[in-house]
Formats: C-alpha cells, structure tokens, sequence
C-alpha cells in the first residue's frame, strides 16, 4: 500500500488527469470532508513533532492511504485505511465520534418504545493544566458516587455518558465535563422519581465534594428526528473538538507578515502546551460508558466501540452490491486526496 501511494506521488505529472476523492452520503447528498480532517490533523502532527514526540510519524501518515468500495448504486464505501490510532487525532476522533453516534443513535432506536430519555451535562469550574488530570479523577469519581445515590437509582434505569475537555484560548484554562443520556420510565415527568433541575445540581454538588453550585444542564431529549440526532451528536463529540487544541488562524490574515508571524509562534506554543497536558491526561482513560439498559442493549446489539475505525457507523444497505475498489492517497503537493489508479 505504502509503496503504490509513495510511486504515485513520485510519478504523478502536472498535466496528468487527477481524481481528486469526493465522497458523499446518498440519502442526505452531504459529502464526507476527508481533506478538512486530514488538514488539520497535519497541523497536529506539526505540534508533536515540535514537543519531540515519537507519536508524529504515526499522525502524520494518518489516513494517508485509503481504499474503498464503489458499488453499483454509486456508493463509496471505506474499506481499508491506515489510521493512527492516537487519542487526539482529529481524523481519528472524527472517526470514533461516528461509530459512537451510530451505536447509541441504535440503542436509543432499540430502547425508544420502552423508555423516554434525559439529555444530562454534568460540569465543574475551569481548571488549569497543572491539576486536569486530578480534576479529572474528581469527576470519574463524582459520577460512580451519583450513580449510587438513592434518588438517581430510583428515576433513572440506565446510562450512557462520554467525557468531553473544552479549552478557552482566553482564559488558558480547561473544562472538564460529562455528557450523559439517561433512560427514564415513560411516566418519569409525571411521577414522585422526577428530579427537577435544582436537586441535580444539588446532587452533583455533594457528588463533586465542592463549595459552589456546578452547572449542571438538564433537558427533554427532543422527540423530532431532527431534535434526537442533534442531541446523540452531541453526546457523540467524543472527548474533544480540534478547535479547541488548535487556534484559527484565518482571522490573523489582514495583518502584516510579521504580525501573523508572532501570532502563530504564540499560537504554536500554546498549542504544543496543550497538546502535552490532553496527551498525558487522558492516558489509558476510558471516555464513554454505559449503565443499566444502556449496557444491557449494548451488549445484546452485539455493539463494540473498539478502535476499529474502518466501519464507523457506515450504512450497511449498500453491502449486497457488486463493487469494485478505488484507492486513493493523500498528495502533500495538491493538499489533496488523489485516485491512485487515475492518472494517465
């Protein structure tokens, strides 16, 4: 696989025909923005590469390589790609952020006719980088307690939660927090097990061993398709958004030369800052769990949300199809996907 992508770039000819890859879902026609994704995982490969990390060669051949499946009803299905794997991999987490939305958007399709759910943000005050990982430990420890609370147990029957870390460019400090989808009775909003938002807050509070109220953000989980996806997507974020590691640099380009220079030098360090304190924090950590009926349809779905990053919540309709395989490498040149097997 190397070798081909590595000829083909060797090789490839300014007047040659070039494919560039454009894939789009049939049945919204919304293209899938592999070159965005792949962009900015280059400017994170630059930041390991400037704090001496062994982790830069994998992120920078991330999604380098990529074949997929052309069926006859004209859809491109992934079907081989070498991905790096690494906790902060915009590419990756995008990746991940898909098979986590396909799975709980399954279990709550699965669970829907039985339960109505809670749509949970679980919060606790900015920290700085030095403590991230002890605040961290806070609030894995915080929900565990919750989740054995007499009142939690009572109303709620099962659980999913994903950890998500935000960073303010203007304060430098991080935030920590849960995102959660609780499944409750269908009579829940009616009856005595109801916890009105004040109790949560107040529960989280004593769960967090604080001396302030947290945020804490309650909601009906929307019934509308529109209002349901909106609402798994955001459980669905998966630990982090690349924005946040990276600064926008587009707003810098009216000024001069040297004013966008020092810009992206004071950028560039923060970020290698960050980027040192998100890697060693989130270590070995496990970011999405489940509880009750969420485990239980979980494991009876036969769901996984391993690393395997190649059937990330893809439509299976079109797998009865022939097909025949595409290939595509990344171009450093053209900052483009390029069809492999495409030039003349």
């Amino acid at each position: 696989m190397v070798n081909n992508m590595r000829n083909f770039i060797r090789d490839i000819k300014d007047d040659d025909y070039i494919e560039v890859l454009y894939d789009v879902k049939s049945k919204d026609a919304k293209e899938i923005t592999w070159r965005t994704h792949k962009l900015i995982t280059l400017r994170l490969a630059q930041a390991y590469k400037r704090i001496d990390s062994q982790k830069y060669s994998r992120i920078i051949d991330c999604a380098g390589y990529m074949e997929f499946r052309r069926y006859d009803d004209n859809t491109l299905r992934l079907h081989t790609a070498n991905f790096c794997q690494t906790r902060l991999c915009p590419t990756c987490n995008w990746r991940r952020a898909r098979k986590v939305y396909a799975n709980v958007s399954t279990i709550i399709d699965s669970l829907e006719n039985n339960y109505k759910f809670v749509f949970l943000t679980l919060t606790c005050r900015n920290v700085t980088g030095e403590i991230l990982s002890k605040t961290m430990n806070t609030l894995y420890h915080a929900y565990k307690t919750l989740c054995t609370r007499i009142t939690y147990k009572a109303a709620v029957r099962g659980w999913c939660k994903v950890f998500e870390i935000t960073y303010n460019w203007n304060t430098q400090e991080y935030h920590p927090h849960f995102h959660c989808i609780l499944a409750v009775d269908n009579d829940y909003f009616t009856s005595d097990l109801y916890i009105r938002h004040q109790k949560f807050c107040e529960l989280w509070k004593s769960c967090l061993n604080v001396d302030y109220i947290p945020i804490v953000d309650v909601r009906v989980f929307t019934e509308s398709e529109k209002g349901k996806g909106k609402e798994v997507a955001e459980v669905a974020k998966y630990t982090l958004k690349s924005s946040n590691i990276m600064a926008n640099l587009t707003a810098i380009k009216p000024y001069t030369q040297d004013i966008q220079s020092e810009v992206k030098r004071i950028t560039d360090n923060i970020t290698d800052e960050i980027v040192i304190t998100l890697d060693s924090a989130l270590a070995n950590r496990r970011l999405i769990g489940y509880g009750g009926v969420f485990r239980k349809k979980h494991k009876e779905l036969n769901l996984n949300d391993d690393d395997n990053l190649i059937r990330a919540g893809d439509d299976d309709t079109a797998q009865v199809l022939d097909y025949q395989i595409e290939r595509y490498g990344w171009h450093p040149g053209y900052r483009q996907y390029l069809r492999l097997d495409s030039s003349s």
